[in-house]
């Protein structure tokens, strides 16, 4: 059911819930590796393969489901495996980069551990401090089930901004050609066989979709051609004919803009709308779920404040309904079947509770426990993420979600807002840990879908042009104050903490609003827009153009993009700064956090940085994820002031 209490419901729930005094738990309850992650079936249903941890890093198992024996089939020390994938019914695809760098590799081994082998090297690159980093991506886009030892791979090693399509063997890593890049095209179109049927453009300031005439004599017809921040449509699936399938789109058939985009029925072969499948008052949608079996879609999902998922196909509505019943109190999805249909993974989940995974016997209806992502950890220790709902100071609705603590009235307590990254991203409902050990610690947290956060239509996300320290971070302050007026957060015991877009909030709220905060934690986060154009990575090329309107032009713009850089207002700062990075960070160089360094030794503030040569984007490394936020603690301890904990347990 659709989420629309009203917040003086929400908040009446909260403070006069029964709540018993937290126990502090250890920090590895919360960061220490999944013992399982991600179970798939094999095409032919008689294998499990999953991500577990062995020996403190995610390597994969399959398990027989005959004789429910595990095996473990890769023996990786260095790092985590990332993903895995069957190629086959004998035959697995892995990932991996190095340290972070997100230039990954594919890597091929039989379930029985035999024939490993190589397919593509992960590049070994070092990211120059300052300098504009390489990125390899050479993903997997489809398997192709009349060649099983095939799969077709989109890979921009020729050109970095524009991908093209190889055939690849996945015994030896050999590649053929199926699509060059005409010069423009960002993103591929396959249909249920593998392929080619269309593509997504970027020209400069304009994008599109075009398909493909003629394969041989490589031929396109444009069937959009927009600026970036007009309205236009976008394809959505496709059903096994190849030719009728579904767009989401900020235009009606007849032409008409719309805020929210919507889902339409399309035929790729006339260039016809069908009719409205799918709408929502509040959000874009939507996400479809699609069913490799009927080769069609059976339903939608979208996420306002909790998660939707809308089954139009009466078969899977039956089956899930089923499964609910079975599992209630948790939002349950399959996401993973055999070929023919007779078994699943489902998962299971709420924002208290990390993945269980379940077997469902499709025959039989039956449900059967397989396994606990993190069966160490008790969901009746865990607090509740609460979805809420606030006005900005221009009256543009907010969404976001708030935990507090148990073993509290949850009435004026320290508290940690948390902007998240992006910026064109945004917060969902589900468990987090690192918002659980905040809650742990004592500290309500705060998450705020401040404008540019995707999914919530046009308005919304144009809002945010331009806005980098502006209204994007008056509606993460305004979400501080409103947590201030309820009666939530203690005005004299706040700090900002965030990723990324997330890390660039905290400087700019330790900055612009030195007033609000205690302390501050920037991790792995934009200090110099400037910077930020002059180290992108050159996967990003294609997009730059759309970057100057959205941010600001280096060129023509450079004193407004100096005039939101956090790096230039350090004497601003009056409270302390915790900051972590990885040196092999390819989005955010490392030259942010020197530079961020240096301002604030000259402006005398108190600060701390972090920074770890093996990792990238976000620290991935275990003992690497406890370092920081065993520092996170002390930092918060230090400058909010520890909760007093019990050791009852709730």
């Amino acid at each position: 059911m659709a989420y629309r209490t009203a917040l003086s419901v929400i908040l009446l729930a909260i403070f006069t819930s029964p709540v018993a005094l937290a126990e502090k738990l250890p920090l590895d309850t919360f960061f220490k590796n999944p013992q399982f992650a991600g179970f798939q079936v094999s095409p032919n249903g008689k294998e499990l393969g999953a991500l577990a941890n062995v020996g403190g890093r995610m390597n994969v198992v399959v398990m027989d489901l005959e004789t429910r024996k595990p095996r473990v089939v890769t023996n990786v020390t260095s790092q985590d495996v990332s993903g895995f994938m069957w190629a086959n019914n004998d035959r697995i695809l892995f990932f991996m980069d190095k340290d972070g760098n997100e230039s990954f590799g594919i890597f091929a081994v039989n379930t029985d551990g035999s024939m490993a082998r190589t397919l593509v090297t992960p590049l070994d690159v070092a990211i120059k401090s300052g300098g504009r980093a390489k990125v390899r991506i050479v993903s997997v886009i489809d398997t192709l089930d009349d060649e099983p030892e095939w799969v077709l791979v989109s890979s921009n090693e020729r050109r970095a901004a524009y991908p093209e399509l190889f055939r690849m063997n996945i015994m030896n890593g050999r590649t053929k050609i199926v699509q060059r890049n005409p010069g423009d095209v960002v993103g591929w179109f396959t249909d249920w066989d593998g392929k080619v049927i269309g593509a997504g453009f970027q020209d400069g300031l304009e994008v599109g979709f075009k398909m493909l005439k003629d394969a041989e004599k490589d031929e396109w017809e444009t069937i959009t051609r927009v600026r970036f921040d007009d309205p236009t449509f976008s394809p959505a699936g496709i059903k096994g004919d190849g030719e009728n399938g579904w767009v989401t789109s900020n235009v009606t058939p007849e032409g008409e803009a719309r805020d929210k985009a919507a889902l339409y029925e399309y035929n790729f072969k006339t260039k016809t709308f069908g009719k409205l499948v799918y709408e929502h008052p509040e959000i874009d949608c939507c996400g479809l779920i699609m069913n490799e079996k009927k080769r069609d879609m059976i339903g939608v999902a979208y996420m306002v404040g909790l998660p939707e998922r809308v089954y139009l196909d009466e078969r899977w509505k039956n089956v899930m309904l089923a499964v609910d019943q079975a599992l209630p109190g948790t939002v349950n999805t399959i996401t993973s079947v055999d070929d023919d249909e007779t078994i699943g993974v489902v998962v299971a989940q709420n924002s208290r509770q990390p993945a269980k995974y379940y077997l469902f016997d499709f025959k039989n209806n039956t449900l059967e426990w397989l396994a606990d992502s993190r069966p160490w950890l008790d969901p009746q220790q865990m607090a509740e993420m609460q979805p809420i709902e606030f006005e900005s100071r221009d009256g543009m609705k907010m969404h976001g979600y708030l935990t507090v603590p148990n073993g509290t009235d949850g009435r004026n307590l320290p508290l940690v807002v948390n902007p998240h990254g992006g910026p064109w991203a945004r917060d969902g409902w589900g468990y987090n840990p690192e918002i659980q050990f905040l809650a742990n610690r004592g500290y309500a947290v705060l998450q705020v879908n401040f404008r540019g956060s995707v999914g919530f239509g046009m308005n919304h996300l144009m809002s945010s042009w331009k806005q980098w320290g502006q209204a994007m971070q008056n509606d993460v302050t305004d979400g501080v104050k409103w947590a201030i007026d309820q009666g939530i957060a203690n005005a004299d015991r706040v700090c900002i903490y965030g990723g990324s877009y997330g890390g660039y909030a905290a400087m700019a709220g330790l900055t612009y609003t030195p007033e609000l905060y205690k302390c501050g934690i920037n991790y792995v986060g934009v200090t110099d827009l400037p910077l930020l154009f002059k180290t992108a990575p050159d996967s990003w090329a294609a997009g730059e153009e759309q970057m100057k309107i959205m941010v600001g032009d280096p060129k023509t713009e450079e004193e407004f993009l100096e005039e939101w850089s956090p790096v230039n207002h350090a004497d601003k700062i009056t409270a302390p700064v915790f900051m972590a990075y990885g040196l092999r960070d390819p989005r955010v160089n490392i030259r942010h956090a020197q530079v961020m360094e240096n301002a604030m030794e000259d402006a005398g503030v108190k600060y701390e940085l972090m920074i770890k040569k093996d990792e990238g984007h976000g620290f991935r490394k275990e003992e690497n994820r406890y370092d920081f936020y065993g520092r996170m603690e002390s930092f918060l301890a230090e400058n909010l002031g520890p909760q007093q904990a019990s050791n009852v347990n709730p």
